[in-house]
């Protein structure tokens, strides 16, 4: 173990203690031999902090909280652990979100994960995962039923991150495992990602609270992950003319784009027509108003996910 783990576990070994009241039960968990959690993989690396993709911890980087052990794959990670761990822990002990909602835990694929309302949620299959899947369609209220079936199991309340840590993901423009633009590489409509729309590669792939995101090279992705809001599309990934002009949420073409004020704007491009020429010629009224009724759009869904289920 590194010199930088020893002392975080140290630190979290110490922190544990004072969680003892709050009725922490590892024996509920999904957890392997030395209360392995993850099958050993890094919690961190499934959040924006870590890169967006599953990767396997190793035992050179090892903590423990609250009785539950936890491999990261540096000791960077492990740091970001140690800072918020219950943030980075998966819900419900890390059994398969979708199987605790109806009251059961089943074990998980650890590849199989969703970052659902700031939250990592594992899955016993992608299928689960899929925007058009059972979970995704239904996110809010299962999340609900999950918490109150994993009380009932554990004995735990469910933890809750910051609001300010995810955003309502299902009023975005995506397809698949919550994935953006179709897969195209959001740095390649840039002048210093190529200024061409380039498909990304599953390979290349970072999770931006809750979105995911292709990339044709590790230079692109890098960039991303320095700056995502920068790169990514704007109005959700929606047509910025339709969302300022007639306030709704219409799909684009990828392909159809325009980099307006320094941000990527997507477009409708079908047999209706081209909808960039109306955005070019009234570009100074129309993108204000895209941007206020995105940002409404995105409050109402905010404000409804902050009730009760």
């Amino acid at each position: 173990m590194s010199p930088l783990a020893r002392a975080v576990l140290v630190v979290l070994t110490v922190v544990s203690s004072s969680f003892a009241q709050q009725g922490r039960n590892p024996s509920a968990w999904d957890l392997g031999e030395g209360h392995l959690a993850l099958s050993g993989w890094d919690p961190v690396a499934y959040f924006d902090e870590g890169g967006g993709v599953p990767t396997r911890g190793t035992s050179e980087h090892v903590l423990e909280h609250e009785g539950v052990t936890y491999r990261f794959a540096s000791d960077e990670h492990a740091q970001v652990f140690a800072k918020d761990p219950a943030r980075f822990e998966p819900a419900y002990g890390g059994w398969c979100a979708y199987a605790m909602s109806q009251g059961k835990k089943v074990e998980v694929d650890p590849r199989a994960f969703r970052i659902g309302e700031g939250r990592l949620l594992l899955f016993s299959s992608d299928d689960y995962v899929q925007v058009d899947g059972r979970w995704a369609k239904d996110e809010h209220a299962l999340l609900g039923k999950a918490d109150v079936q994993w009380k009932k199991l554990s004995g735990e309340e469910a933890r809750k991150p910051d609001p300010s840590t995810w955003r309502p993901v299902r009023e975005f423009n995506l397809t698949g495992d919550s994935l953006a633009i179709e897969g195209y590489d959001p740095v390649s409509y840039f002048p210093e990602g190529g200024g061409t729309p380039t498909k990304g590669k599953e390979s290349l792939a970072a999770t931006h609270l809750g979105v995911k995101y292709l990339f044709a090279n590790e230079k692109d992705r890098k960039l991303f992950l320095s700056d995502p809001e920068h790169y990514e599309p704007q109005h959700g990934g929606w047509c910025s003319y339709a969302m300022g002009a007639k306030d709704e949420k219409v799909e684009v073409d990828p392909k159809a784009f325009r980099l307006t004020s320094g941000q990527l704007h997507l477009f409708y491009d079908g047999w209706l027509g081209d909808t960039r020429d109306d955005w070019d010629e009234d570009v100074t009224t129309l993108k204000p108003k895209a941007d206020t009724n995105w940002k409404k759009l995105l409050e109402a869904a905010e404000a409804k996910l902050q009730t009760k289920p």
